[in-house]
């Protein structure tokens, strides 16, 4: 049997899987004959190929999922997560937004390892006027880091292409991109020793965004974490790296992408 912890770590690996912005990763976490029914697609998906072919396109919005209420069942070689969660998008122009929905993962244990037996996400059948607050535990869930790593830096989660298409004058598509080049520090160096054992391991999502090939670059906290030096870290950690930009962006149509920054925990 699973334990809650275990299921949070099934879903923290699910959602950083959605960060690297690789279909495959992200199917690899689903058996092969998983069913999967989606928020933005009529088609279930059975099978390792259609799983694949959805986050092909869902990975384009950059998603970023955060849970708000949780409900766990466990059982022998089996156990059920479900609740509500919500989910940070980037449309082509940079635009972030939250789309509210219902969710069911039930988690499978075959030959030494859990994985996805079914995954039902729903948009909610009611408007949402205003987020729900997130329970504490809830909000450890989210934002808490809860791979058992043992590397020594702190590391950004940086999607390996992300693009917004704007009109050119001859009206074809340019594409705009921008992404991190180099960083001389790791985002736990913003940190004081006893701030890193404070915090533990967490992860901070930001919005970066350029205007031109030589404006500053613009920076703003999209899915936060529980304690405000880490995102005042993060920010100050992505304000002193290098980024570079592909394209010709704009103020109208800046190059934008998220990126998710983790912070390893004590010791750093």
């Amino acid at each position: 049997m699973a334990t809650d912890q275990a299921v949070a770590d099934l879903f923290r690996s699910w959602n950083l899987a959605l960060a690297s912005k690789d279909s495959t990763k992200v199917a690899a976490l689903y058996w092969s004959n998983a069913v999967l029914l989606p928020t933005v697609s009529n088609i279930p998906r059975t099978d390792t190929a259609l799983i694949t072919e959805y986050f092909d396109h869902f990975l384009q919005k950059s998603p970023r999922g955060t849970i708000v209420r949780r409900m766990t069942q466990h059982y022998c070689g089996v156990s059920v997560d479900a609740g509500l969660y919500e989910f940070s998008v980037m449309d082509s122009a940079g635009n972030v937004s939250t789309v509210a929905a219902r969710y069911t993962f039930v988690y499978s244990y075959r030959d030494g390892a859990w994985k996805i037996q079914h995954h039902h996400s729903s948009a909610m059948p009611e408007p949402v006027a205003k987020t729900p607050e997130a329970s504490p535990a809830a909000h450890t869930d989210a934002h808490t880091d809860a791979y058992a790593e043992t590397h020594a830096a702190a590391r950004v989660e940086t999607p390996a292409k992300a693009p917004t298409e704007a009109p050119s004058e001859a009206g074809s598509a340019a594409m705009l991109r921008i992404e991190l080049e180099s960083a001389s520090r790791t985002p736990s160096s913003k940190l004081t020793a006893e701030q890193r054992r404070k915090v533990g391991r967490e992860t901070v999502g930001l919005k970066v965004c350029a205007a031109s090939q030589e404006s500053d670059r613009s920076f703003e906290v999209s899915d936060p974490a529980p304690y405000p030096e880490v995102n005042e870290a993060a920010v100050a950690w992505a304000k002193d790296a290098t980024w570079s930009v592909s394209g010709a962006p704009t103020a109208e149509t800046p190059a934008c992408t998220q990126i998710v920054v983790r912070f390893a925990g004590a010791g750093l």
